[in-house]
């Protein structure tokens, strides 16, 4: 069975029906959103405001929202795990959620448009066409997931590679005598240029705790960001610095000491893993031509002068 023309035209249609149909709910739900907030506020007598002509980027907006309606989240922990999962990667603008979503949608469905469009013209079969569509649908909408995930393993491994030089220039400064906020505040200067990510973080730190947030939550928050192991460690040894009291240059030290022995041990671990790694490509790649190296003469010499005698060729 071929895939018809007319059928790709209509599947085409329909498809770009659920998604017009799609973009108008959600532009309904958001003008009624809009209207029951205006009613409220004339409720509680307060002053209306007139919403501005929407520009170029408001409309970009809209229909970026729109779009993302069609791949939200059914479960509030699944938002909740989106949110976090883009905080790590460090995408963390208001509409990143939004993005990422209509990012994942219109992927897909350009995936899906072009493995049809391939089909109809190389005139493949339909089951065959149908499941390429799939796998290519599958792909295009999965690619930002997995492009966020190569994103925030490359931000966690450039901060776990500079939180040791970090602490030791925290141990410096506090124990030259500067307070921790202005010590956060150096180190991320001097780290700004060798370590931009981890100065970065260290800064926002510091202005969430200009800001009037505690040190300790500030430094939570630097590990909830993140997602860094290391950092939630430091972010407990520092909290239970506040509570008893203790020396915090100590800590630091102890913490930057602990962090390098543990890098040390990863390092060791992986070099054990490396001989077994190296088994199925010396199983699969140098043994076959090792045997027949060693063994192809004998089975040369052998093929020659007993298959004579046994009546072969």
């Amino acid at each position: 069975m071929r895939l018809d023309p007319v059928a790709l035209e209509i599947s085409s249609l329909a498809i770009a029906g659920v998604v017009a149909t799609a973009i108008g709910v959600s532009v309904l739900r958001r003008t009624g959103t809009r209207a029951i907030d205006r009613l409220a506020v004339l409720q509680d007598h307060a002053e209306p405001t007139i919403d501005d002509p929407p520009a170029a980027g408001g409309l970009v907006a809209s229909l970026v929202a729109a779009i993302a309606v069609i791949a939200q989240p059914t479960t509030g922990e699944a938002a909740e795990s989106l949110r976090e999962r883009l905080q790590h990667g460090g995408v963390r603008s208001a509409r990143a959620a939004n993005q990422f979503r209509a990012a994942k949608v219109v992927l897909g469905g350009a995936s899906l448009g072009l493995a049809l469009l391939t089909g109809t013209t190389r005139a493949l079969p339909l089951n065959s066409a149908l499941f390429f569509g799939v796998l290519a649908f599958a792909l295009g909408f999965y690619l930002p997931d997995a492009w966020l995930l190569s994103r925030t393993r490359a931000r966690q491994l450039a901060i776990e590679r500079a939180l040791p030089d970090a602490l030791d220039l925290l141990v410096t400064c506090v124990e030259a005598g500067l307070g921790l906020d202005a010590a956060l505040q150096r180190v991320a200067d001097e780290l700004r240029l060798a370590w931009p990510v981890l100065a970065h973080e260290l800064e926002t730190t510091f202005l969430e705790a200009k800001a009037g947030i505690a040190r300790t939550e500030a430094f939570r928050r630097l590990a909830g960001r993140t997602g860094v192991k290391e950092l939630k460690s430091l972010a407990a040894t520092l909290t239970q610095t506040e509570i008893f009291g203790t020396s915090v240059a100590l800590a630091l030290r102890v913490q930057g000491e602990g962090i390098r022995t543990r890098r040390m041990q990863r390092a060791e671990e992986k070099a054990a893993y490396a001989s077994v790694k190296m088994t199925i490509p010396l199983i699969a790649c140098i043994l076959p031509s090792l045997m027949a190296v060693v063994v192809g003469p004998a089975v040369v010499n052998i093929a020659r002068r007993v298959l004579p005698l046994l009546g072969g060729k």
